[in-house]
């Protein structure tokens, strides 16, 4: 496992929740548009490495005041080694959100059958036709769907998100809505370029998105579909 960021706490990564952060290296999706760069391409340079034995010390340490961890990446399901990890946590007593793109349903099923996982948070780049231009590779689209039902049966607690990026429109986010119809909560998030890492492709960030307030527009034709969600940001 690769720890490539940590941090020690944060107020907006689990809704509710006091948590740390721990990012992890290596991704299996070419997002052109991924906000997280150096997670995803050795070739940004070498990522900044956590000993995992410090940063569950530094959990432990802080537990007292903590409530959850985030498991973030990257894609951290295709650490080998994320179910022990995840074990490690939950003996400190903290819960665990994972953050997911929903490529490996079989490492989806393991951990709720292990009990190490509370809240999933599954991004869900497309709809279907369009997956592989916003994964930026050709996508199993039988593992997502795979995922997205093993995420409804067994998660405690759950969202699917998506983040709105240039090219997506109306009629690929109702797509979306219906090919998750009757979810527990279904989130659009406003595409961003952060400031520092920009994007894996850097010419996505030239291009135009959907708005906050056109999505705030967009989600009145679509609440119906899921029992929850809305906007973020």
């Amino acid at each position: 496992m690769q720890i490539a960021a940590f941090v020690p706490l944060s107020l907006s990564d689990h809704e509710g929740r006091v948590a740390a952060v721990v990012f992890l290296h290596g991704c299996n999706f070419r997002c052109p548009f991924c906000h997280n760069p150096d997670l995803v391409l050795p070739e940004r340079g070498t990522p900044q490495r956590f000993a995992r034995g410090d940063v569950l010390r530094a959990l432990g340490e802080r537990r007292a005041f903590l409530d959850s961890v985030v498991i973030t990446g990257g894609e951290p399901t295709v650490a080998p080694d994320l179910a022990s990890f995840l074990d490690d946590i939950r003996s400190l007593g903290l819960l665990v959100k994972l953050d997911t793109n929903g490529s490996r349903p079989d490492v989806l099923e393991e951990l709720f059958a292990r009990q190490l996982v509370d809240t999933v948070a599954m991004d869900v780049k497309a709809p279907q036709e369009r997956y592989p231009t916003f994964a930026g590779l050709a996508v199993d689209l039988a593992a997502i769907g795979d995922s997205m039902r093993v995420i409804r049966a067994r998660a405690p607690d759950y969202e699917f998100r998506t983040t709105v990026a240039p090219g997506l429109a109306r009629s690929d986010l109702l797509k979306i809505a219906q090919w998750l119809e009757g979810a527990k909560r279904y989130v659009l998030q406003p595409f961003r370029v952060p400031p520092e890492k920009g994007l894996l492709d850097p010419a996505w960030a030239e291009r135009e998105a959907l708005s906050p307030a056109a999505l705030r527009e967009i989600w009145t034709s679509m609440a119906s579909l899921v029992r929850g969600g809305g906007v973020r940001g």
